[in-house]
């Protein structure tokens, strides 16, 4: 497999081969035991095309992610799109990923409006 990691991700080619690899596996698992049929092979390209169709920033925030892969809360992380069957992904901080859990980009969004609207209601008392 000939691939290259994305300009703004600080890993050699080897490692950036065995983080896709690493990676498909673990979600093609995850993935099947919810109904998903997409090999390993196809999760490999598609977290291939969404490390190179991210910018180096959380697409939900806008906020930089870490150039180098470790476990901060601004370290690069694969995610679904969707819970659709299909093996399409998306880069997001680990921070995100968390916060977002299972909900698709638009319920997560909803949630963060009614999270933000109650934090600026001055009737809300804050803890």
């Amino acid at each position: 497999m000939s691939v290259r990691p994305p300009s703004w991700l600080d890993i050699d080619a080897d490692s950036y081969k065995r983080l896709l690899n690493r990676t498909a596996v673990t979600i093609t698992k995850r993935a099947r035991k919810r109904g998903a049929t997409y090999q390993v092979r196809e999760a490999i390209d598609a977290i291939h095309s969404a490390f190179q169709r991210c910018d180096g920033t959380d697409p939900f925030d806008g906020l930089p992610l870490d150039s180098q892969l470790h476990e901060g809360s601004r370290s690069p992380t694969v995610s679904p799109v969707s819970s659709s069957s299909a093996a399409t992904f998306e880069i997001l901080s680990l921070q995100t990923k968390e916060a977002k859990g299972e909900r698709n980009a638009e319920e997560f969004i909803a949630h963060c409006r009614a999270v933000v609207a109650h934090a600026d209601d001055p009737s809300t008392a804050q803890r």
